[in-house]
């Protein structure tokens, strides 16, 4: 093989007998498979024998794929693909007869097979106490399932953020956490409460490695370090490359080794250069790159790797990290809550679409919402709860392309020049109100939170009470 001369990868789908070039990884770890055509090869996945291109897309296969020995790959140069392709695919249909020249290009993937069997494997849940979890920290094994969070936590992960009430003594106390498993040396888990720091803890070393004051900064400011670390195994003594982030919802420092981080060759439609690539697995950000989505749609990000992903992430424009509001009052922590939710949840995955929530406002998304909202689409949603006096509100939901986050829209804005607003038109008096302090003639006075679609009294004590309340007093300004 010339110096700069690339290969293609080939798969062929045993079960429906599909065969095509690889582009990459489908969200459930099967091969993204296309014709050989040119006019898209812009698309395939090349690599050559020196990069690590085809090791780390195999590797990555065998820890998502639920049916790896479904697949079989095989390898031709880039160069005349669609001919090479169309030869490949006569050779398939008798593979037995033609083995010798299917083995010049047939891909032997059993080391990267061993490999992710041996470095990686769930945790058991058979070894979970789960009485004594409930009892010590008032954890609920149903509901860490229905969340999604359970899933999370017996592969490595950690929650989202979780009320738990630990016990101390006779009393017990509601605070929030992010969970996870740990299994001791005896095989039996254990859990990990990430409770809520008011900041990151940079002044003390972590894992051996003490902060620069240019480490602090960028950790403050993006929440990735942005270059690797040399950090000590505290049970080997032995020390591994790593990257450092901030946990931007519990404020603690937090590490992954270098070698298991996934740098992808694209991001949607965007295929990323080598001194991309080169730039993102130093830590370094890249600044300003305009990623194109799958439907055709561009915008301008940076991106990074970032521990939590254990990939590449898009830089939140503002980062602000999670304060801790446990001492609050009960309407202050949950406007708390809803904001941490709108602040840190991913709405694009590392391949640039579009995530859907469970919820918006408290209310489930049904399946058909989810399909429309990251298809682009508008959603109507009713009866959210997002003011501080805790009233339903409804309002129109899209994503916004250009600031990466959902838009709430009194009207459809797919079939208006809607003006966006967080409530719909008739509870706009409503948020005002409740939320914003705000007051109007038929609403000074009335010493309770008004409800969904009001914008006057609700029965006549309230009114004699709103006469009483404004007599012998000038006029206020109405909204």
């Amino acid at each position: 093989m010339e110096q700069n001369q690339k290969d293609i990868l080939i798969a062929k789908d045993e079960k429906s007998g599909k065969i095509g070039v690889v582009t990459g990884l489908q969200n459930d770890g099967t091969p993204k498979i296309t014709d050989a055509k040119p006019k898209n090869a812009q698309d395939f996945l090349k690599f050559d024998k020196h990069g690590d291109v085809l090791d780390n897309f195999l590797s990555n296969f065998f820890r998502q794929c639920k049916e790896p020995n479904r697949f079989g790959f095989y390898r031709v140069a880039a160069d005349g693909a669609e001919n090479a392709v169309e030869v490949l695919k006569d050779l398939l249909k008798d593979p037995e007869a033609n083995k010798e020249l299917l083995a010049q290009h047939h891909v032997d993937t059993e080391k990267h097979e061993q490999q992710v069997k041996k470095e990686y494997q769930p945790i058991d849940e058979g070894k979970i106490n789960w009485p004594e979890l409930e009892e010590k920290w008032g954890v609920n094994r149903q509901a860490l399932e229905e969340s999604g969070d359970l899933k999370k936590m017996l592969n490595y992960g950690k929650s989202t953020l979780v009320t738990v009430t630990p016990k101390f003594g006779d009393e017990r106390f509601e605070t929030e956490a992010r969970l996870s498993f740990k299994v001791l040396p005896n095989g039996n888990v254990q859990l990990v409460p990430h409770l809520i720091r008011k900041e990151p803890q940079l002044d003390k070393a972590f894992e051996g490695y003490s902060f620069s004051a240019e480490d602090k900064d960028h950790l403050r400011k993006t929440g990735n370090m942005g270059r690797i670390a040399q950090l000590t195994d505290k049970n080997t003594g032995k020390t591994f490359p790593a990257y450092i982030s901030i946990d931007r919802l519990t404020n603690h420092v937090v590490a992954v080794s270098a070698n298991k981080v996934r740098i992808p060759e694209k991001i949607s439609n965007t295929t990323l250069t080598e001194q991309d690539i080169k730039t993102l697995r130093t830590g370094q950000a890249i600044p300003n790159k305009e990623i194109t989505l799958a439907n055709g749609k561009t915008f301008t990000t940076t991106l990074q790797v970032n521990v939590e992903q254990r990939g590449v992430e898009f830089v939140p424009h503002s980062s602000p990290l999670k304060q801790d509001n446990s001492q609050g009052k009960k309407s202050d922590k949950q406007e708390g809550q809803q904001q941490t939710k709108d602040n840190h949840f991913q709405w694009l995955d590392a391949s640039g679409n579009i995530r859907a929530p469970k919820t918006f406002g408290g209310v489930t998304l049904t399946p058909e919402q989810q399909t429309d909202y990251t298809a682009g689409k508008t959603i109507l949603v009713k009866d959210m709860v997002h003011d501080k006096q805790g009233q339903p509100y409804t309002a129109y939901i899209k994503f916004n392309q250009e600031e990466g986050k959902p838009k709430y829209y009194r009207s459809n804005p797919d079939v208006s020049q809607a003006q966006q607003v967080v409530p719909a038109s008739e509870n706009r008096t409503q948020v005002a109100v409740n939320t914003e302090g705000k007051t109007n003639e038929a609403t000074k006075h009335i010493g309770k939170p008004m409800r969904q679609e009001q914008t006057a009294h609700i029965n006549t004590q309230q009114e004699q009470r709103q006469n009483k309340g404004t007599q012998n007093k000038p006029k206020g300004i109405g909204v």
